[in-house]
């Protein structure tokens, strides 16, 4: 099937599609709207149009359902995995963050409402910050914060390790420094 053949039988089951993100967005739905979501199922179908074959609307309305499964599915585990350890990202904001001792975790985990306050509004913020990055430095900074050795990065991303090594520097530097801004901002 054609891409362009495609998206009259996508308006035609748009509110299947809203339906089912309901029912089954989650955690997805605290961080993004509806028709974001139905959006992104939309683009994913569009993407796979080819290796489709129109029959009937059942089984189109499966197929474009099985892509809503899976692409929930990928948004979960991202919103999962940013909810992770947050507070690595957030110590990368400071410092240099390349030293291994640089995220370590905190002395003490209990604080006053006051410091759990500023804490939360700060965690809020290295993660808006990292949407603001391009995705290659958004996964260079998720990495450094995730304790991945530059060996992987540089394997991941098909590059020598000094290039891995510049490219996550930059990265990190783009990353206080937008923090910065957007903590001005505010």
């Amino acid at each position: 099937m054609k891409p362009g053949d495609l998206s009259p039988l996508l308006g035609a089951h748009r509110n299947v599609l809203l339906g089912f993100v309901r029912r089954h967005g989650g955690l997805c739905l605290r961080h993004e709207t509806e028709d974001d979501l139905v959006q992104g199922v939309h683009m994913q179908a569009i993407a796979q149009a080819a290796r489709f074959e129109y029959r009937s609307h059942p089984e189109f309305e499966a197929w474009v359902l099985r892509i809503a499964r899976g692409h929930l599915s990928d948004r979960r585990a991202y919103w999962t995995a940013s909810k992770r350890r947050p507070e690595r990202l957030l110590r990368l904001t400071s410092g240099d963050g390349r030293a291994p001792g640089a995220v370590r975790e905190p002395a003490a985990r209990i604080a006053g409402p006051v410091t759990r306050a500023d804490r939360a509004d700060r965690l809020r913020l290295a993660e808006e910050t990292l949407t603001l990055l391009l995705p290659r430095d958004a996964e260079l900074v998720r990495g450094q914060a995730d304790g991945l050795t530059l060996e992987d990065e540089a394997t991941r991303l098909g590059i020598s390790y000094a290039a891995a090594q510049k490219a996550r520097e930059r990265a990190l530097e783009r990353y206080r420094k937008a923090f910065v801004l957007l903590a001005k901002g505010r």
